[in-house]
């Protein structure tokens, strides 16, 4: 699910300069009392004694005709004639609402600071199907603002003949097009709405010379450029009902200067993914990466190719959610990287057959052993005995913190559901099958955590709040899982080792099977930089030889 949580409005400051003195008969115009005494009129009725209640008078059901072009013309000029003379209770006898209309078009005059309001060029136009005998004309309308500027639009207004009378159909809009029931216009202090980007450093971040990052900017901008303004400006925009926030920026009198918005991300590293996803070793195959500070979360480059599966994908993690599994297993079943899982080609539970990648086999192998060979038939058996339906999903949220991040833009949430009772989803979770999903940027924290011993949310904007994780991870866990990692890297039989040559750190492949490709992981750390790095390639079969190359060239910039 994705979640578009980091995106909010400019605040509308509405400070303007107050208009002229001689301005105000334009300003303030008072609304005539509006008595409604029924549709024909005052209707007195009297009782006799002992007499039945006299019949009251039919209500009156206005006929509502098309009106001319030269009526509508006509009806519309009429209107604005009373607005521009800032009459709003004319203006407002002038349309088939008057008690609707005469208080938004006072509201209308107030909001803008306005001095006068001209209007010219009404011309008639076609039927509006959206209102039966409705003919839509046009207007050019000009407000002069409190000091001195100037706002123009086109407006359009619909005239029907009610009971013979050519009248404008009252509608928010009239005053301005596409104004909702409650919103108004005001003239007020605007904020920027774009800002310089930049890296931890300083650099400045373009989407020209890191493609990568083009949804990213787009993202900060949206939600950063209004709050990073160095000086306001003065424009008109549409507000919500009483004031609640500003719905649109309409018309910018005076720009406003930006300001600067800073990342988390570092401009070396960032070119360096940038390249890492066009590795030769991959060919084009579409490829993500994320590298993360495991010391701070915070996120230091991400790139892909073929689609952004670094923040908003949700993909099968394979073998790279045995950090996951294994911590399970030590945090709730008290099991050790040394307890017996032996590895065996193939393994069945309630009928369903699971094998290994490539049919590894060790009948002495423990977890450890299991962990680095990438033995899913070990961890299969080992999780079907000792985990119960949502153990990995509480270790995945509560101890790794997968869950709803606001890292400053728009992410997919990792996920792994509950297995619902089902020992053969267990099975197929444990080793990141089922109906597990993940992105890079969500492994790359799971290699973080491990490597800190502690959870610190991505962000990508520096001071941003970090949701901390229910549960903090065991020093015994994290240790233990170091070590497993550490052991993928460096020990021979390691499925990570030959990537990880020279790298100070620890690592996990993965290989996950999905139904229209194998898919490459390769999840790992390196303690000399501070790094966590998650790599994905689509198609990309075995993690090692396809997302271990993207992930080293990135560890060999940092």
């Amino acid at each position: 699910m994705q979640r578009d949580r980091d995106l909010d409005m400019p605040v509308w400051s509405g400070d303007a300069p107050t208009p002229r003195r001689r301005s105000r008969k334009w300003l303030i115009v008072s609304v005539a009392a509006v008595t409604v005494a029924g549709a024909g009129g005052v209707a007195a009725l009297a009782y006799a004694r002992g007499s039945q209640p006299a019949a009251k008078p039919a209500a009156h059901v206005p006929v509502v005709t098309a009106p001319t072009a030269a009526q509508a013309v006509a009806a519309t000029r009429q209107f604005v004639t009373s607005w521009a003379g800032g009459d709003a209770t004319a203006a407002g006898q002038d349309t088939d609402q008057p008690t609707s209309a005469q208080p938004a078009l006072q509201t209308f005059a107030i909001g803008l600071h306005a001095t006068a309001v001209a209007f010219g060029a009404v011309a008639a136009g076609t039927s509006d199907p959206a209102v039966p005998h409705a003919l839509r004309t046009s207007f050019k309308a000009t407000a002069t603002l409190g000091g001195g500027g100037t706002f123009g639009w086109t407006g359009t207004a619909d005239v029907l003949v009610v009971d013979g009378k050519p009248l404008v159909h009252w509608a928010p809009s009239v005053l301005y097009p596409g104004l909702q029931a409650g919103q108004t216009l005001t003239y007020g202090s605007v904020p920027a709405t774009s800002a310089k980007v930049v890296d931890r450093h300083g650099a400045t971040l373009t989407a020209a010379a890191y493609p990568s990052l083009a949804g990213v900017l787009q993202g900060l901008q949206k939600r950063y450029a209004g709050k990073a303004t160095r000086t306001l400006g003065q424009g008109v925009a549409i507000v919500g009902a009483g004031g609640s926030g500003t719905v649109k920026v309409v018309d910018v009198v005076r720009p406003a200067k930006p300001g600067t918005i800073r990342t988390t991300l570092d401009a070396g590293l960032q070119a360096a993914a940038e390249r890492a996803v066009k590795d030769s070793h991959i060919g084009t195959m579409p490829a993500d990466v994320v590298a993360i500070d495991y010391t701070t979360g915070e996120i230091r480059a991400l790139a892909f190719r073929g689609g952004d599966a670094a923040l908003n994908g949700a993909a099968a993690p394979g073998s790279t959610m045995k950090m996951i599994t294994s911590a399970a297993l030590f945090d709730k079943a008290g099991l050790t990287p040394s307890s017996s899982s032996p590895c065996v080609k193939s393994t069945v539970i309630n009928g369903q057959t699971f094998h290994n990648f490539q049919n590894e086999s060790d009948p002495k192998a423990d977890i450890v052993k299991d962990f680095a060979i990438s033995c899913n038939t070990g961890f299969i058996d080992a999780a079907t005995a000792h985990l119960h339906s949502g153990d990995l999903r509480e270790e995945a949220q509560d101890v790794f913190g997968i869950g709803d991040w606001k890292i400053g833009v728009p992410t997919t949430d990792g996920n792994v559901p509950d297995e619902n009772g089902s020992t053969n989803q267990i099975a197929a979770q444990s080793i990141g099958q089922g109906q597990v999903t993940m992105n890079t940027l969500a492994m790359a924290s799971v290699a973080a955590t491990i490597a800190d011993g502690a959870f610190h949310q991505p962000i990508v904007v520096p001071g941003l709040p970090q949701q901390p994780a229910k549960r903090p991870i065991s020093a015994a866990t994290a240790q233990a899982l170091r070590s497993m990692m550490v052991v993928t890297a460096t020990a021979s039989y390691g499925t990570a080792e030959p990537r990880m040559a020279g790298i100070p750190g620890g690592a996990k492949t993965g290989t996950a099977e999905t139904a229209t490709a194998t898919n490459g992981w390769f999840a790992a750390y390196d303690t000399a930089n501070h790094l966590a790095v998650d790599a994905l390639v689509i198609g990309g079969k075995e993690g090692v030889l396809t997302a271990g190359y993207v992930a080293r060239d990135v560890f060999l910039a940092g």
